[in-house]
């Protein structure tokens, strides 16, 4: 016997069949060991407790629902893989977070309760609410509200829901922040084509104090939770800056913090001890929150995560921020010093402006009150219409459009008149009256340079008039997500006493700095406007997502060719893409192989034919011929 206990074989003797009963003996071993291995595994998995559920005050400070119970968000939690969950606790831990959401066109203030699975509504007026400001002691709301006409401030009672009016101006009043004692509040307003800071007693003891009186934009004020200092948004020295106001020093008050040239800033909140600053700044569409220690204002600040609209919690470990897409909103939500982070999507509220927090739970009573406030009704309602014999969809003609006459796909016609006439209310003139495009049939393609797959073939886009664009009625703001250019399209009011409209907040793009000499502006498609136009404009992207109605992203070319911008067309989309939406018309086969405009003729004849309008005549931006027709109690913008 061997060493192995094996019996050596002669050399010369039959040694294969011994090797291949040790194969056949291994393969057996390794088959045994790997069947155990599985059952093993599964007894572990069956006898493996559950996972921890995510901490409930988490999923409920970043899951917003609409009213709709059907509604749903994915919340997803990234961490380290060793992160212990934290243990869940309850709402008088974390308090309630509360915001301003858009939802059935209108926007209102909701809260979040720890816990709760939806939002619950604080306001359902007839007008705009926003911007909410909780009071130090967690009694009050103060709000902007557009309810009573115009734009002023209001305060909210979160424990029985009353309301006061603090202000009535003709002006425009909006962004309040309390002072830490709860007897003032700070807020931008409007009044001589200005947006300047200003501050105002609750009580009414006193007129307002005007705190800043500087030509440009001072908005978005925070009060440092000390009261000696309030922190705002400016451009005085060229761009939107941070700055922080010294309520001590009349001489020395100003204080720039930020000074950066390739960043905008916005939306400033002091930390509970008042140590800290965080705002948002955005580098060519990406938004980063960041934090400034103000023990150390030279260092620079620190980089949280993505986002706008920043908002602490009570107790300064956390912060809550805003993630913005081109047709959506989120809410994130940063815990400082750990790596975790949460987001969800908002079902069918868009989150607006800043949110704010409080350590106070809504009372027992409130929440059941909440229940009772109206819903909106919808905006319209789909008829379809008698569809073809191939079961496909029609086109319905557009009313009161004559010359040319313009149609639209049936599923999306009752959508456009209805934004139509709430553009109609909102700016006080007919907005939509005058198109450029509508339903745009295969045969009549679009001019060189646009894409064959654009939307106004499927008959669910439409693009507006540009002689308003030309006449300076309307304005358009560049805004830049993930590598894509964007347009907000803002449309001027016909009256400009604030009753219509709020001011801007940002410069507008101008394309006709590309003649203007500057190889730059001559390079990037334009510059931004040297200055906030003055006047009240309402926000037409807003008020067309209302409506289903999205906007397309610009062609990568439009710095050169000015039409593919195309900030003028919206489409519906209602999450087709676009050879869904075009099946609704058409057969597979016709979109796939679709004929094409003016095919040669295979005989060319000598007789004469009118020259065709060149497609660049018809695209270049028009002079405006005539004046938009103004709706019966208003006259067209100045």
């Amino acid at each position: 016997m061997g060493s192995n206990g094996v019996a050596p074989q002669p050399r010369n003797g039959p040694a294969r069949p011994v090797h291949r009963s040790l194969a056949f003996r291994l393969l057996l071993l390794t088959s045994v060991l790997s069947i155990a291995a599985l059952g093993w595994t599964v007894v572990r998995l069956r006898q493996r407790p559950a996972l921890a559920e995510p901490d409930p005050t988490l999923v409920a400070a970043a899951t917003l629902l609409s009213q709709n119970p059907t509604a749903s968000s994915t919340v997803e939690i990234i961490s380290e893989p060793d992160t212990p969950t934290p243990a869940p606790t309850r709402s008088a831990d974390f308090g309630t977070l509360l915001f301003a959401g858009r939802h059935g066109g209108r926007s209102h203030l909701w809260a979040i309760v720890p816990g709760d699975a939806q939002p619950i509504p604080l306001t359902a007026s007839d007008g705009d609410d926003r911007d909410p400001a909780v009071s130090p002691d967690g009694e009050w709301l103060a709000f902007a509200s557009h309810r009573d006409g115009n734009w002023d401030l209001y305060m909210l009672r979160l424990r029985s829901g009353e309301v006061q009016r603090l202000t009535n101006t003709a002006g425009y009043e909006a962004h309040p922040a309390w002072s830490p004692d709860g007897l003032w509040l700070a807020y931008e307003a409007y009044y001589t084509d200005d947006l300047d800071i200003w501050i105002l007693p609750i009580d009414g003891s006193q007129d307002p104090i005007q705190l800043t009186n500087q030509p440009g934009l001072d908005v978005a004020p925070a009060w440092d939770p000390n009261g000696r200092t309030i922190a705002f948004i400016s451009d005085r020295d060229g761009n939107p800056d941070l700055f922080l106001a010294d309520l001590d020093n009349p001489n020395d008050r100003f204080h720039n913090l930020s000074r950066t040239s390739d960043a905008v800033e916005s939306a400033p909140a002091f930390s509970p001890d008042g140590a800290r600053l965080a705002y948002s700044a955005d580098f060519e569409g990406v938004a980063e929150i960041r934090i400034l220690d103000l023990t150390q204002p030279d260092h620079p600040a620190a980089t949280v995560g993505q986002g706008v609209a920043a908002t602490w919690s009570p107790d300064g470990g956390s912060l809550a921020a805003v993630l913005q897409t081109a047709y959506s909103t989120s809410v994130a939500l940063y815990g400082l010093g750990s790596e975790m982070q949460m987001t969800a999507g908002l079902g069918g509220l868009s989150v607006e402006g800043s949110p704010t927090w409080t350590a106070s739970g809504l009372p027992g009573e409130r929440i059941a009150a909440a229940s009772g406030l109206p819903t909106p009704a919808p905006a319209f309602v789909v008829e379809i219409g008698q569809r073809t014999d191939l079961g496909r969809l029609s086109l319905a003609d557009l009313p009161d459009f004559r010359s040319p006459p313009f149609r639209l796909s049936d599923a999306v016609d009752e959508a456009f008149n209805a934004l139509r006439g709430r553009v109609a209310q909102e700016a006080g003139w007919d907005f939509l009256g005058s198109l450029a495009n509508a339903f745009v049939g295969l045969n009549d393609p679009l001019p060189p340079g646009f894409a064959y797959s654009d939307w106004l073939y499927t008959g669910r886009a439409f693009a507006f008039n540009l002689a308003a664009f030309q006449a300076g009625w309307v304005e358009v703001l560049r805004e830049d997500f993930a590598g894509q250019t964007y347009w907000r399209v803002f449309v001027r009011a016909s009256l400009q006493d604030g009753s219509l409209g709020e001011p801007l907040r940002g410069r507008p793009w101008g394309f006709d700095a590309r003649f203007t000499g500057d190889p730059s502006a001559y390079d990037q498609g334009g510059a931004l406007k040297p200055a906030v136009p003055a006047g009240y404009y309402i926000d037409f992207t807003r008020l067309a997502a209302d409506f289903g109605f999205e906007r397309l992203p610009a062609m990568t070319n439009w710095r050169t060719f000015y039409p593919a911008a195309r900030f003028n067309e919206f489409a519906r989309m209602e999450g087709m893409d676009w050879s869904d939406a075009m099946a609704e018309l058409y057969p597979p086969e016709a979109v796939v192989t679709p004929t094409l405009y003016r095919t040669a003729t295979v005989t060319p004849t000598s007789t004469l034919r009118p020259t065709p309008t060149p497609w660049w005549w018809r695209w270049r931006t028009p002079t405006p011929s005539r004046t938009p027709t103004p709706l019966a109690t208003a006259a067209p913008p100045p």
